[in-house]
């Protein structure tokens, strides 16, 4: 009679669950997106739950591939997909797949020099068939060890960038000097447009005095003194910074296009002015990292 491999789903699943957790960090972290733990446990719940129901589905194996790409696909989208962002979903697909292809083979190497270790070959022979306490709660510890060391890493890498930003308005442009915030997390509640932050004062080239009005006071009196062929391009956005809460005005241009070291491209996003003071080191904007 031909002898079976034993495997234990709940840790399968914990496995699989926790690899995927890990991989959307990473895969967050590259596109300097925020990071959602609420739909990183959704979506390596998906993960985990899949592998385990894979075990007891005989299919062939381009069928088995082809489920596994829709799966794939399925995750991707829980976690990354905002609205108005599908084009981006295909990217974050490859991404992904490769980030777990290559933390899957590192971890599934460590496992087996690990299990080759004299503790672990004691290990196993003291518990039987299955993964050893020690070595997945080692496993574990350096999971954590890689998110902290590449969170620290990406941080610091999109932390100090510097771009130009042209923004285009009323036929003419302004070309702002701009640095990256990862704390510029601004978005339109309605469109869900990420927002670019401006000094007003260098955007009065191309903005009509009374649209740099109702910036500085966001009042409904400087609002009404607005005309109808500007009113149509403006939003009114919600902050919260450490210093309270507050209205900003965000201004849809004609276009915006970013440079950040290879050359410009249109992105689509919109313009908050506000008076960024002294605190930008010199900048006029402060650009969501995702923008680059």
């Amino acid at each position: 009679m031909a002898m079976g491999q034993t495997v234990y789903v709940d840790v399968f699943f914990l496995i699989n669950f926790s690899m995927d957790f890990l991989c959307y960090f990473l895969v967050s972290k590259i596109f300097s997106r925020k990071f959602s733990p609420g739909r990183g446990i959704l979506g390596a719940a998906l993960g985990g739950l899949y592998a385990d129901l894979a075990l007891f589905i005989k299919v062939s194996r381009a069928t088995a591939l082809l489920i596994d790409l829709l799966v794939c696909v399925l995750m991707c989208a829980l976690f990354f997909l905002r609205r108005k962002e599908g084009k981006e979903l295909p990217l974050y697909v490859v991404v992904y797949t490769a980030v777990s292809m290559a933390l899957g083979g590192f971890m599934t190497a460590l496992f087996s020099l690990l299990n080759r270790s004299p503790l672990g070959q004691q290990s196993v022979s003291q518990e039987g068939d299955g993964i050893s306490v020690w070595i997945f709660a080692l496993l574990a510890l350096i999971s954590g060890g890689i998110t902290y060391i590449s969170g620290r890493f990406f941080a610091r890498r999109s932390s100090c960038r510097r771009a130009e930003v042209e923004v285009s308005y009323g036929g003419k442009i302004a070309r702002l000097h701009a640095m990256t915030d990862t704390g510029n997390l601004l978005r339109d509640p309605v469109s869900g447009r990420v927002c670019v932050i401006a000094d007003a004062r260098a955007m009065k080239e191309i903005l009509p005095p009374e649209l740099l009005h109702a910036a500085e006071t966001v009042s409904s009196e400087s609002m009404t003194r607005i005309g109808t062929a500007h009113g149509k391009n403006i939003r009114v956005i919600p902050t919260r910074t450490a210093s309270g809460e507050r209205m900003l005005l965000a201004l849809r241009p004609e276009g915006i296009r970013v440079d950040g070291g290879r050359g410009f491209r249109e992105v689509d996003a919109l313009v908050v002015l506000a008076d960024l003071g002294s605190h930008t080191e010199g900048s006029q904007a402060l650009l969501p990292v995702q923008l680059l």
